[in-house]
C-alpha cells in the first residue's frame, strides 16, 4: 500500500499550501485526485514520489521509506514530457536511463524502433509521453503518479494512452494517482475520486 500519512508543506516565507494530508492507494488500485490548477496537486505529487520533502508527515511504499532510495517504487509522468527529457541524448538512452529496454512494455505503449534513434526534439509530445511512461513503468515501479498526464495531447493520442497505461498497471499490479482538472476522464479511469479541496478540508482524515 503507498501511504501517505499527515504530510505538509510550504514554500519559504509563505502560508502552509496544505496541512496534514492523508491518502491510500492499494497495489493495482486506480485512484483519481480532481482540483483547479495551482491547488497545490502538483506540490503533493513531488513529495509522493519523493522529489521534495514535506516538513510534516511521511509517504511509505508497502511500508518502507524510499525518500534517498536509489531505485524509487513510485514514479512520476509529468504534464509536459519535454522538460522531463535530456535534449541532448538520443530516444533509447533515455529509456536505458531507467533500468532496461523492455520491448513488449514498448509495443504495448505504441513506441515505434525507429523513434528510438532520434533526439527528443525530432517527436511529438504525444511520442514523448510514452517514453517518460516507459522509463516510469520499469520493474521496480510499484506505483504510479501521473500529474496531468494527457493534458497537452489530442483527444486521440489521449485515449491510446490511457488505454496502454491502464492495461500495464492492472497486469503488473502498479497502483496509481490520476492528477487531474478533468474530472469526467477520472470518472472513465478511476476507481475512486478524491476532490483535493476537500482532501485539504478534512485534513485530518484518511481517504
Amino acid at each position: 500500500m503507498l501511504e501517505v500519512n499527515g504530510i505538509s508543506y510550504r514554500y519559504q516565507n509563505e502560508s502552509w499550501l496544505f496541512k496534514q494530508l492523508n491518502i491510500t492507494i492499494e497495489p493495482g488500485e486506480v485512484v483519481g485526485l480532481f482540483g483547479p490548477s495551482g491547488s497545490g496537486k502538483s506540490t503533493m505529487a513531488k513529495i509522493i514520489a519523493g522529489y521534495i520533502k514535506p516538513q510534516e508527515g511521511f509517504v511509505k511504499a508497502d511500508g518502507e521509506h524510499y525518500f534517498h532510495n536509489k531505485v524509487n517504487p513510485v514514479q512520476l509522468v509529468w504534464q509536459h514530457p519535454e522538460k522531463a527529457i535530456n535534449p541532448r541524448w538520443r530516444m533509447k538512452e533515455t529509456i536505458i536511463e531507467g533500468e532496461q529496454l523492455d520491448e513488449g512494455l514498448l509495443h504495448t505503449l505504441g513506441i515505434r524502433n525507429e523513434w528510438l534513434t532520434r533526439f527528443p526534439s525530432e517527436l511529438s509530445g504525444g511520442e514523448l509521453q510514452r517514453f517518460c511512461l516507459a522509463r516510469a513503468l520499469g520493474p521496480s515501479t510499484r506505483y504510479l503518479i501521473a500529474d496531468e498526464m494527457t493534458t497537452m495531447l489530442d483527444a486521440l493520442t489521449q485515449a491510446q494512452i490511457w488505454h496502454a497505461v491502464l492495461r500495464l498497471t492492472k497486469e503488473r499490479n502498479v497502483g496509481m494517482l490520476a492528477i487531474s482538472h478533468d474530472r469526467h476522464l477520472l470518472s472513465r479511469i478511476s476507481g475512486r475520486i478524491i476532490d483535493f479541496s476537500d482532501l485539504v478540508h478534512n485534513s485530518s482524515e484518511t481517504v
